[in-house]
């Protein structure tokens, strides 16, 4: 189990490096006249209730999908298990996607968990969240936690091509955790 303070104290740890990454011209995906003014990405408050236990499901033999994008291009993912837990009372289910694409051989094990939720277009970013996962990190039980969601790309700056979450990943709550939306 993590401490209180610890697991504060890493959830921010993640969020500076977020803000490093994004205030540097080096590595920002931003413009640099806009990182010469960035002052750090929005983000909720730090929630504990918002990490959360899942029950692991293995798709078997699922068949390749073609994702839409916020972009012109598409992305080909499988879906890779079921995610169940039950959060603010309701129980939730969303689906683990891993990456296919035959010109990424090194994201074989990449899943991708995109999600939206009821904070969708109000505090969070229209086109919804992002989790990460890897193939290694799949067990019975694994832990969901959206303090670390984060924005895609996309929701930032044109010229990427974001997936969009599929229908089945939207969550009927607000997820008032990780990332908030970047600007009107």
């Amino acid at each position: 189990m993590i401490g209180a303070q610890t697991y504060v104290e890493q959830v921010i740890q993640y969020r500076d490096e977020m803000n490093r990454e994004f205030g540097d011209t080096a590595t920002s995906i931003l413009p640099d006249s806009v990182v010469a003014h960035f002052h750090g990405l929005n983000f909720f408050e730090i929630d504990p209730a918002y990490r959360v236990e899942a029950k692991f499901k293995r798709i078997k033999n699922a068949k390749t999908v073609v994702m839409k994008t916020s972009g012109t291009k598409t992305r080909t993912y499988r879906p890779y298990g079921t995610l169940s837990f039950k959060l603010q009372g309701k129980k939730c289910k969303l689906t683990l996607y891993q990456m296919t694409e035959p010109s990424r051989p090194d994201l074989v094990n990449y899943l991708l968990l995109a999600f939206t939720d009821k904070s969708n277009g109000f505090e969070s970013y229209g086109g919804g969240r992002y989790l990460d996962f890897s193939t290694n990190d799949v067990k019975d039980v694994m832990v969901i936690d959206f303090n670390y969601c984060y924005n895609p790309y996309c929701a930032y700056t044109d010229g990427y091509n974001c997936v969009i979450p599929p229908s089945e990943n939207a969550l009927p709550l607000e997820i008032k955790a990780g990332a908030r939306k970047w600007h009107d």
